[in-house]
């Protein structure tokens, strides 16, 4: 009776070190690919909720001074352009004590809110009023606009011509341009603009 051979199980090999550093380097480079896109989507989408934050309260901005008294309105800008000499007349958050506006709690609620931890003041709400189709301030306008004007402003501010020159308009209606900036300067900044219109023809 013959002896079994005995065979020996196969010897299962391990990772050498250079694999073990090689996967280390891919997982490394795959991590690192996925942090930076979902960094870069949290700074587009934090970069998307501060314009539409801006935009929103540009709108409410606008919406409440178009209500406000327009006879008021225009003597005050009136003032405004004789004293400062500028085309246009501003108004901003730490104006809310004027007799413009009935109630300051509401005026300072719109021009002056705490939204999302941020303080938006005077350093970042600002509305600029002007007579509705005055060329001459008009043309005054075009030549220094304010250095609150975001880029897409002064273009269109460029761009755009007096259709109707017809000065009993100004009688009625005030031009409003309202500027919000979400970001660190002036340039990011979302705008809006409108008429605010005589009572007699709200």
């Amino acid at each position: 009776m013959g002896k079994k051979k005995f065979i020996p199980p196969c010897q299962s090999e391990g990772f050498t070190l250079i694999e073990v550093l090689a996967s280390i380097v891919i997982l490394s480079a795959a991590a690192t690919g996925i942090f930076l896109f979902f960094t870069h989507a949290m700074k587009y989408t934090a970069y998307n909720q501060d314009k539409t934050v801006a935009i929103n309260v540009a709108r409410g901005v606008l919406v409440y001074m178009e209500h406000l008294d327009f006879s008021s309105l225009k003597q005050y800008v009136q003032e405004e352009q004789n004293s400062t000499n500028e085309p246009y007349a501003t108004i901003d958050g730490s104006k809310c004590q004027l007799s413009l506006f009935e109630d300051q709690q509401v005026c300072r609620a719109l021009l002056q809110p705490m939204i999302n931890n941020v303080q938006y003041n005077e350093q970042r709400i600002r509305v600029f009023l002007m007579p509705y189709n005055d060329s001459n301030q008009w043309e005054a306008l075009k030549k220094a606009p304010p250095p609150e004007f975001p880029p897409s402003l002064r273009q269109k501010l460029q761009e755009e011509t007096i259709e109707n020159d017809d000065s009993n308009l100004q009688n009625y209606l005030l031009k409003i341009v309202v500027i919000v900036r979400w970001g660190d300067s002036w340039e990011q900044s979302e705008w809006l603009e409108g008429v605010v219109a005589n009572e007699t023809i709200r």
